[in-house]
């Protein structure tokens, strides 16, 4: 296949996505489903059809909560204006809304029409839902980030015509308090990320969640308690077994569902996104939804509360903008799918149960200058600096200068010699430790990336995703920190 063909070989072509309005919250919930439906509405207006599944909420009927909380958003403004006056007209041909709920088995769409429909259809399954929150409930997390995979394979294997199953995953789903390079590869049924931990069992800790719900139930705890003791648990579970909090076992766990819930044949890609922050280009730049998981550095630093902060040159954060991670699963899709070769490299890569397997970290690993927290705060100031916030009073913000301790121990002393010891105040304080002793191998996206250069077609810049050709400076001044600050502020006053 050319590169050229990819916006050709996405016509007539029908697609089962998930995760396009998030599951609990946006906070912290990169919504790359969206995007990811928003680019093929663009590039392809000849999309058979693109079926979304979204949580039923309140009395809106499917088609009012589409345009609520999908195409009524900003990030489709470059879409509507292409279509002007035909653009709903063109949602409601293209676009089928279906309510269902990916933690229910069927993904809960009762509507059996509709359901045989999709069977009968649908050629890709791109499941993009997941609770991100780290320190989620764990009854929560395993339905969504563990179970949701299984519902969404299970209803994969019954489409006649699938291509290609689809699965956002993270990259930190392998990262553990020992140093390495992480690898693309696939877990292994029942693996852990600590060697002297029992063998991880789902059936088993699906069973301990219920029992422990029971318990609470029988204690008439409340739902405040129950809430506390199902962090709790995930967090314990989490830690027995290696991964560093709930998200990223539960997620683990869903790749796991994944290895052992496929039919003989049926092509995999999974993607696995480093930090991902807002659109480098497109549909337009520093398009946002939630706060990142370095934006509350950006945020206390323009409010004058960051006097300190754990981390070094050294504390490297892997970053990716959105648009650039659904543009590396759009080209592997294509790729995988419509090529005759089930590789970028032509080589079949098949593990024991004959299953075909794609994995790709994306991530910023590859660039010439790699960001880190420092690097990230002294942007922060500088755009400050020149953009103050006001506080309530109406008084501009004064930028404090964060003094960065190299190591927990330095940053310890700190906290004791100024804050615990000499007086007993408030204080604005934030210590959180960025040495991730991991990096992530991109060999296979890095396979992908040459692959569409050696083509040299216009669709390389349409669907760019190399790191490299990002000027972070120019970014983060201009593009992220400014629609960080606009989200926020809206987001802010829209609740107040």
């Amino acid at each position: 296949m050319e590169l050229n063909g990819i916006v050709q070989s996405l016509d007539n072509t029908s697609i089962l996505v998930t995760g396009s309005t998030g599951f609990l919250s946006k906070t912290n919930n990169t919504n790359l489903a969206i995007v990811f439906v928003e680019k093929l509405l663009r590039v392809q207006p000849n999309m058979k059809q693109l079926f979304l599944l979204l949580r039923p909420a309140d009395a809106s009927s499917a088609t009012q909560r589409l345009r609520n909380d999908v195409t009524g958003k900003e990030v489709f403004r470059v879409l509507r204006k292409k279509h002007g006056l035909g653009f709903d007209s063109f949602i409601s041909e293209k676009v089928t809304p279906v309510f269902g709920d990916i933690s229910l088995e069927n993904l809960g769409i009762k509507d059996s029409a509709l359901r045989k429909k999709i069977h009968k259809e649908v050629q890709i399954v791109a499941n993009f839902t997941a609770t991100t929150n780290l320190d989620e409930r764990y009854d929560v997390a395993l339905d969504v980030n563990t179970m949701g995979a299984k519902h969404v394979f299970d209803l994969a294997e019954k489409c006649e015509n699938l291509e290609m199953i689809l699965q956002k995953s993270t990259a930190y789903i392998h990262t553990g308090e020992t140093p390495g390079v992480i690898l693309e590869k696939p877990f292994d049924i029942c693996q852990t990320m600590k060697e002297t931990s029992k063998i991880l069992d789902i059936d088993e800790e699906r069973r301990l969640v219920r029992d422990r719900l029971n318990e609470l139930k029988a204690a008439q705890a409340s739902k405040k308690q129950e809430t506390a003791a199902m962090k709790e648990l995930g967090a314990e579970r989490a830690k027995l077994y290696g991964w560093q909090n709930t998200y990223a076992i539960t997620k683990a766990m869903g790749e796991m569902i994944i290895s052992r819930s496929l039919k003989r044949n049926i092509p995999v890609e999974i993607a696995r996104p480093t930090i991902v922050s807002s659109t480098y280009r497109e549909p337009f730049p520093g398009w946002i939804e939630g706060v990142k998981t370095f934006d509350p550095f950006v945020i206390y630093s323009g409010r004058g509360k960051l006097p300190c902060l754990l981390g070094n040159h050294e504390s490297f954060l892997d970053i990716i903008p959105g648009d650039m991670v659904v543009n590396a699963v759009i080209v592997a899709m294509v790729n995988h799918t419509k090529s005759n070769n089930r590789s970028v490299s032509g080589v079949d890569e098949e593990d024991e149960n004959h299953n075909y397997r794609y994995i790709y970290h994306l991530g910023s690993s590859a660039n010439r200058e790699k960001m880190n927290i420092i690097k990230v705060v002294k942007y922060a100031c500088e755009y400050f600096c020149k953009n103050p916030l006001m506080d309530k009073h109406g008084n501009v913000v004064d930028i404090v200068k964060t003094v960065f301790f190299p190591t927990m121990a330095s940053f310890r002393q700190h906290i004791n010699d100024n804050y615990v010891l000499p007086k007993k105040r408030e204080c604005n304080l934030i210590g959180v430790s960025l040495n991730n002793p991991c990096s992530f191998d991109d060999s296979a996206t890095e396979e992908l990336r040459m692959w569409m250069k050696a083509n040299g077609s216009e669709e390389a810049d349409m669907f760019d995703f190399d790191p490299k050709h990002i000027d972070w400076k120019e970014y983060m001044l201009n593009i992220h920190i400014p629609r960080l600050m606009k989200y926020v502020i809206e987001g802010f006053n829209s609740t107040n």
